[in-house]
């Protein structure tokens, strides 16, 4: 660096300092009086702020934005850059920048020749401009966790609140609706599950009352109606995962189908689908979902008990294609975590010798879902392979294909899934020395301590729960 840009530096930095060493009057955070409200008054946010400015000489936005881009203040329906008088004002952070010297020695270098005045100015921020986080932790008690985490499926925003949101639930509801930018409905779940469809009860916290809506997914459209089936965003990479598995002319045996999102995939890819699911406003949504992803033709929909439908529908569709030599793997997927392993018994109790032999004659793989209990430094996937071989009441050995950590649904509770092969073993229920299931590691596990309780937000009997 020569002399003369040295001193040109040094000049500047001490005009700047003297003149706008300026400190902050006020925070940028909502006003204190808005603490406690549990009737959402937006008029009550209304704050004066003392704002950093940079205000630049007769030069295009293009020209100033990469340097300040990361000091630049970013509030909701606010322009950090704006043309004020055929002035470019720059609006910073309080936070990160209080004085010119805030910023890096580089970007006050590129700066020289392009900005006119730094300074500090006051305006008015309201209800529309603050960001949902600091509208919630301005309104609910201090110390309250912030509830900011949601799921959106169509226009429904769906909120897990904790007992301790329940009194702020109206505001809570509102400010959703009015900061996610497509919410027309917001929903919460509440403990109780359906005890027999599998949905979850819900209120409407805020916005219109229509539940019906439609989710995308993957490049699929799932019409659904979010008050009377169940619907997991968060599981969009595993139905897409899961599907890669399988090839065209492979069939796949759905047995808690839903709305369809392992379905409709597996239709489009080629793959001819047996669907199933008890729930009659599930199996009302998969014929639609077919009909709007234009797979209809190669899915066949039930609506049936998943204990039936293993036993008739796919043992005997499994049976004729032994008949006939199709050609293709089967798949038979079990989405059901809290309770599938609970299914795994007729595996080995409605077939005979002579259909076992042709059953496990060709490729015929199980997808199990299970929740479960892992405490930290414990596999959970090693434990989710425990579990279904005490269901089995076998190891499963070489029929073992994959086991594979879907996600984390809560603190020390993972979604599993198991996947196997039915082997002419399996399907005999061999190995009856297993009943007391005696393996390494396994001595001071208790199986009761693997699986997830029915805590009635996610599990119920072998005919409730989903995903």
């Amino acid at each position: 660096m020569n002399i003369k840009n040295y001193l040109k530096r040094l000049i500047n930095k001490c005009f700047w300092t003297k003149r706008y060493n300026t400190k902050m009057t006020s925070l940028l955070v909502p006003p204190e009086s808005v603490r406690g409200m549990t009737c959402l008054d937006r008029t009550a946010f209304t704050a004066n702020i003392q704002l950093p400015f940079l205000k630049c000489c007769d030069i295009k936005i293009s020209k100033i934005k990469p340097i300040v881009k990361k000091y630049l203040l970013k509030l909701r329906k606010f322009k950090a850059i704006q043309n004020v008088d055929n002035k470019i004002i720059a609006y910073l952070n309080p936070n990160l920048v209080k004085k010119f010297e805030d910023l890096s020695e580089n970007d006050r270098e590129q700066l020289l020749g392009l900005y006119e005045e730094f300074g500090i100015t006051e305006i008015t921020i309201n209800y529309d401009n603050w960001p949902i986080n600091d509208i919630l932790k301005a309104v609910l008690p201090e110390g309250f966790e912030v509830p900011t985490s949601y799921s959106l499926v169509g226009h429904i925003v769906h909120l897990n609140l904790r007992d301790m949101h329940l009194p702020y639930k109206t505001i809570i509801g509102q400010v959703f609706l009015d900061t996610v930018p497509v919410a027309k409905t917001v929903v919460n779940k509440m403990n109780t599950i359906d005890t027999t469809f599998r949905h979850f009860t819900m209120e409407i916290l805020a916005g219109d009352k229509d539940t019906i809506t439609v989710a995308k997914e993957n490049g699929y459209m799932y019409e659904l109606d979010f008050s009377q089936v169940y619907w997991n965003p968060r599981l969009a990479t595993e139905h897409s995962n899961l599907i890669k598995i399988m090839k065209p002319n492979d069939v796949m045996y759905d047995v808690f189908a839903g709305v369809g999102p392992f379905a409709i995939p597996a239709a489009r890819k080629g793959i001819r689908v047996l669907a199933n699911d008890l729930n009659p406003e599930s199996y009302k949504w998969l014929k639609r979902n077919a009909e709007i992803n234009k797979v209809k033709s190669n899915i066949k929909s039930f609506n049936m008990d998943g204990r039936e439908f293993l036993k008739t529908v796919v043992k005997e569709d499994i049976l004729n294609r032994r008949v006939s030599k199709e050609i293709g793997s089967e798949h038979i997927v079990m989405n059901l975590p809290s309770t599938a392993v609970e299914f795994l018994d007729v595996f080995y109790e409605c077939f005979y010798e002579n259909e076992i032999v042709k059953m496990s004659s060709q490729s015929l793989m199980v997808h199990l879902y299970c929740f479960i209990k892992a405490n930290k430094g414990e596999d959970a996937c090693k434990l989710a392979q425990l579990l279904v071989e005490e269901k089995l009441g076998c190891t499963l050995q070489e029929s073992l294909v994959n086991l594979h950590n879907v996600r984390n649904v809560s603190p020390y509770k993972e979604m599993i899934r198991v996947s196997f092969l039915l082997c002419e073993r399996i399907l005999k229920g061999e190995e009856p020395a297993m009943k007391k299931l005696k393996m390494e590691n396994l001595s001071d596990i208790s199986i009761s301590d693997i699986i997830t309780e029915n805590n009635g937000k996610e599990q119920g009997t072998a005919k409730e729960s989903k995903e």
